[in-house]
Order: C-alpha cells, then sequence, then structure tokens
C-alpha cells in the first residue's frame, strides 16, 4: 500500500455467551468493519463494531434484544498494540469486542414500550424530618 491508501474489510463473527449484570446474554450477530489506511508513519485504523444482544427486560423479564454499535479509531505506529487486540499488524476482532461490549451494554435493559418504575414527585414538599432545619439558614435568598 502506498501512503493514502486504504483497504476496507467487513467480517461477521461469532461470540460466546456471557453473564454480565446478574443475566445471561447471548450474541445473535456480530459484524465488524475495519478500514485501515496507510500513513507516512505508521496506519490509521478504523474500526466499527455491530452486535445484537439478547438479554431479558429488567422490568417484565421477558426476552428482548439490544443492538449496540462501538467503534475506535486509531493510530497505530508498530506491529503491536495491546489496547486494540493487534499483534504483528494482525487484528483480533473477537477479543477486542470481548472486552468493550461490557462497557457498551447498558446496566439496565427494557423492552421497547417499558419505562423503569420511578416515583413521581409530589410538588416542593419537605420531607418532615428536615423542616426543623429551616429556621438554621437566614431567609435572604
Amino acid at each position: 500500500m502506498d501512503i493514502g491508501d486504504s483497504w476496507e474489510r467487513s467480517r461477521s463473527f461469532e461470540l460466546s455467551p456471557f453473564e454480565l449484570y446478574g443475566r445471561h446474554h447471548e450474541v445473535e450477530s456480530a459484524e465488524a468493519r475495519v478500514v485501515v489506511t496507510q500513513l507516512a508513519e505508521g496506519l490509521h485504523l478504523g474500526l466499527e463494531v455491530i452486535c445484537r444482544i439478547s438479554t431479558t427486560c429488567d422490568r417484565t423479564l421477558e426476552p428482548t434484544e439490544v443492538a449496540l454499535s462501538f467503534g475506535d479509531s486509531e493510530f497505530l505506529s508498530g506491529p503491536n498494540d495491546r489496547e486494540l487486540y493487534v499483534e504483528d499488524w494482525e487484528f483480533d476482532v473477537v477479543s477486542y469486542a470481548r472486552e468493550a461490549i461490557p462497557s457498551e451494554l447498558p446496566i439496565q435493559v427494557f423492552r421497547p414500550g417499558t419505562k423503569p418504575v420511578s416515583p413521581e414527585p409530589e410538588g416542593d414538599e419537605i420531607d418532615p424530618r428536615w423542616r426543623g432545619l429551616g429556621d438554621l439558614f437566614a431567609s435572604g435568598f
């Protein structure tokens, strides 16, 4: 490759099921798109991973799916980069995705149409335990 030349590849790959946040997750599909561009002093690696993960809804406990998309854009000055799982100019997409998914997957997952339950605020009502502290502050605000 000459300086400025690019090489692009897409590849589907498989990932093992995993446990995270107390739930079982199955990776239904995973695909990586890699763009490598030759630079004067190394390579630029552009990476996008798209996964579809089956899990359970935190509210209903029914099966649901989560779509994830994540990636990196990095300069590689040499043949090895541990953070990106590059060794001898070879990129290990499976190890990269396995390491990245836990930080990309939301802690709480909800099926479409469901929302987390949260208490509705009832105006500016002050908790009765705090009312006695009201006289401690000057009311010049």
